[in-house]
């Protein structure tokens, strides 16, 4: 917000004048599926286009010809005549190392796929076994659709070290490290070393913040079901009218259409009910912050005795738009409303007052206006530097809101 600070890709062929299979000028990569399709001359290139696309298709030849009855060919999409197949893996833990923790995985192979997943990690529950174990399932889903060859993302470098670094020593050491150590999650890495028996996998890093990946690709509502505590408290939301009489109104649809916990988190909204009188010195605020990376905060507040150009701003705050990061503000004292874009585009209104927090993911389109009582205190949170720009609407180019529209397929 500023005031508190499908996909359809358009598929370009690229068409590459190079060398024709002569021996000694390198490789051809073609790419079938990604950002542009074509024939490229390094991996540099190719990589570009596949980085983080789902579900990319690309290829190694030693011939242009070859690259190019590959990029043509739209057969094979199981990956099983040796094209590469991306996947993205994540595993997270709430309140890891302590009594309640509690841990999920997940696995993302394209907008709307029916291998996406998310559920929560049997057994012990830690942040690494979840990242192992997020693995393991992309693995094993692999084997099960005949896909031999992965370009596995993940945001753990333990888990990418351990599997093609450490884990040889691990065996010849009888499951023991350099200095005579049990390896710490031996039977988890042990499943993971079998599975990739026969299996062709080029481990890549994600770098992300924690929980980037999950909230980027991942049906959020289903991950952050698994590792955060329901709010005690219902959030107060609804359908709105279409009248254009004061917005700072309820402007309830008729008859009376209510929004849940659970259709907010569909849209990758996240709520908590906190203290607000305890907010200074308050642990579950500061477990949130810790969790979620909220390193940077402020408090502002909203009225006319404080805001300069009150009146111009607020008609600005109700411009739509969106952000390119999360949107997270904690309601200290007063109260306001935060309108939201569903799926089909219509606008839900979620009543903010004292104690309710919330996260908009980035890529929303929303707004904010006060209520009839034109006065708001409250702390805005941000992972880092603040970046409070707005983008209104129409930004549909931008990253995070094509992220975001992935997103909204992968939940539907």
């Amino acid at each position: 917000m500023r005031w508190l600070l499908p996909v359809f890709h358009t598929v370009t062929q690229v068409f590459v004048r190079v060398r024709r299979g002569i021996p000694g000028l390198g490789m051809f990569y073609a790419v079938r599926r990604g950002r542009k399709t074509g024939v490229f001359l390094s991996w540099s290139e190719c990589r570009a286009q596949v980085n983080r696309f789902p579900a990319a298709r690309f290829k190694k030849f030693a011939t242009e010809e070859e690259a190019w009855a590959f990029v043509r060919n739209s057969s094979s999409p199981d990956g099983s005549k040796g094209e590469s197949v991306v996947v993205y893996t994540d595993g997270c833990c709430s309140s890891n190392g302590q009594m309640r923790a509690r841990a999920g995985i997940g696995v993302y192979w394209g907008p709307g796929h029916p291998l996406n997943v998310g559920v929560r990690l049997p057994g012990r529950q830690t942040n690494q076994r979840a990242e192992i174990h997020a693995a393991c399932k992309a693995i094993t889903q692999a084997k099960a659709q005949n896909i031999s060859k992965l370009v596995l993302f993940t945001d753990s470098m333990f888990t990418i070290n351990g599997i093609t670094n450490w884990v040889q020593g691990w065996k010849k050491n009888g499951w023991r490290t350099s200095a005579g150590k049990e390896v710490i999650n031996k039977e988890d890495f042990m499943e993971l070393d079998e599975l990739t028996q026969g299996m062709d996998i080029q481990w890549l890093l994600q770098a992300a913040r924690p929980l980037d990946v999950l909230c980027s690709f991942l049906p959020q509502t289903l991950f952050h079901t698994l590792v955060e505590p329901a709010a005690t408290t219902m959030v107060q939301a609804w359908y709105m009218d279409e009248s254009t009489a004061d917005p700072r109104m309820p402007h309830r649809a008729q008859p009376d259409r209510p929004v849940g916990l659970e259709q907010l988190r569909t849209l990758g909204v996240l709520y908590w009910k906190l203290d607000a009188d305890k907010y200074e010195n308050d642990p579950e605020l500061e477990k949130i912050r810790r969790e979620r990376n909220y390193s940077w905060m402020d408090i502002i507040t909203i009225c006319k005795d404080t805001l300069p150009n009150y009146e111009e701003k607020i008609k600005m705050f109700f411009e739509e738009h969106l952000h390119l990061d999360e949107e997270i503000r904690y309601i200290l004292e007063g109260s306001g409303y935060f309108d939201i874009r569903d799926k089909e585009d219509k606008w839900i209104r979620i009543s903010m007052e004292k104690g309710d927090m919330i996260t908009l993911p980035a890529g929303i389109y929303h707004r904010f206006t006060l209520d009839e009582k034109n006065y708001v205190k409250a702390m805005r949170l941000f992972v880092g530097e603040p970046v409070w720009t707005p983008y209104n609407r129409p930004a549909d180019h931008f990253d995070a809101r094509v992220q975001y529209v992935r997103f909204l397929e992968g939940t539907a």
